[in-house]
């Protein structure tokens, strides 16, 4: 959609960014009949949530408390949301749920590991479990000197990119109205503003990751967060295909299907540019083809660099401005965002009609900028 010259109509929501947290906000008011308009300052996707990685995972199981509670919940929900989504876009997301291995690497990391199915059997509630294999369990792809392999079944992957296009495309279809090349440059309660022109509505939802970071901590006076960048590959495996995400001392492999595996990521506190890769992913290509060196002769398709929006406190940063009456954040997501999207969708609508929620503390505005 072409940068509107105005915003002459007020909707009930609007949401600025259109990554993964704002789509998902405004599917979920959209689904309660309010009225959404969003605002990208570039495309849909044109930041973190455009990647090529698109792991779904949870935290391990042990040490339960409310986050891992939510992020739970969110993942359980994931098939029947992004199968939903699809059916209404039309248009596939690459979700799946593979389930994960995570290789062991030594006897003490299988003791552990065996500790944590106990957790993962009572808190996962019979519906994704947590198995430790070993000798010829394991997988005979999986190369390396391994005492053993965890294998989960609750991790998803989804393709990031496809998977934002399609909330678009469900949203459009739903009758909200997205402004592609529209910044905003001014937030005001109940409005927003930018070289189109000025918009109000009933609430705002500011979800624009890096910059909506920057925005927060110039208008609060503290720090919100900062940017890490990530650096991924996709490569041509045909041979992966069917197989589960392989996560290996930070280090993500996931089979997309038709051919296609992204290796993942890095995370970069310090760096010169944001978009190009460089050494930094050649190293890690380097321990994938170590760890499969069926990948050594695979065909680089794609090298994708960018950041992610990583809040000051690390956990997502969700909830009411403070010193506003309607503008909310939906910030933060870092390297969880798809697979909290479900839930953060829900939370946001809720706050915005005035609803109670079950927000884990560690979320909170008040809790991140204390």
């Amino acid at each position: 959609m072409a940068t509107p010259k105005s915003a002459p109509q007020s909707p009930d929501v609007i949401v600025v960014g259109g990554g993964v947290f704002g789509l998902a906000t405004a599917l979920a008011c959209q689904a309660r009949g309010l009225q959404v308009h969003l605002f990208e300052a570039a495309k849909i996707g044109a930041g973190a949530s455009g990647g090529i990685v698109g792991a779904l995972s949870p935290h391990v199981p042990d040490q339960w408390n409310a986050k891992k509670a939510f992020q739970f919940r969110a993942l359980i929900r994931a098939q029947d949301y992004w199968q939903g989504i699809e059916a209404r876009a039309e248009l596939p997301t690459g979700y799946g749920r593979t389930g994960r291995l995570m290789p062991l690497m030594d006897t003490h990391g299988v003791e552990i590991a065996h500790a944590r199915a106990s957790f993962a059997k009572t808190h996962w509630e019979g519906r994704a479990s947590w198995q430790v294999l070993e000798g010829g369990d394991m997988p005979p792809w999986l190369s390396g000197p391994f005492p053993g392999v965890v294998h989960e079944t609750l991790s998803a992957r989804l393709m990031p990119h496809m998977a934002v296009a399609a909330m678009a495309q469900a949203l459009r279809r739903g009758g909200a109205v997205i402004h592609e090349g529209a910044p905003v440059t001014d937030i005001a309660e109940g409005a927003v503003a930018g070289p189109w022109g000025r918009a109000v509505a009933g609430a705002v939802v500011l979800a624009h990751g890096v910059a909506g970071l920057d925005w927060l901590s110039a208008t609060l006076g503290r720090t919100a967060g900062a940017p890490v960048k990530g650096q991924a590959a996709l490569l041509h495996a045909p041979g992966f295909d069917g197989r589960p995400l392989v996560f290996s001392d930070g280090l993500y492999v996931i089979a997309h299907g038709g051919g296609q595996v992204a290796i993942g990521s890095t995370s970069e506190v310090r760096f010169e540019t944001w978009a190009e890769t460089d050494a930094l992913l050649n190293d890690l290509l380097g321990r994938a083809r170590a760890l499969f060196p069926e990948l050594d002769d695979a065909l680089v398709l794609a090298r994708w660099a960018g950041l992610r929006p990583k809040a000051k406190r690390r956990d997502p940063l969700l909830g009411l401005v403070p010193g506003f009456e309607r503008v909310f954040v939906a910030n933060g997501a870092f390297k969880i965002g798809f697979g909290l999207a479900p839930e953060v969708g829900e939370v946001l609508a809720d706050l915005v009609m005035g609803r109670p929620v079950d927000l884990p503390e560690s979320f909170t505005p008040a809790w991140h900028l204390a």
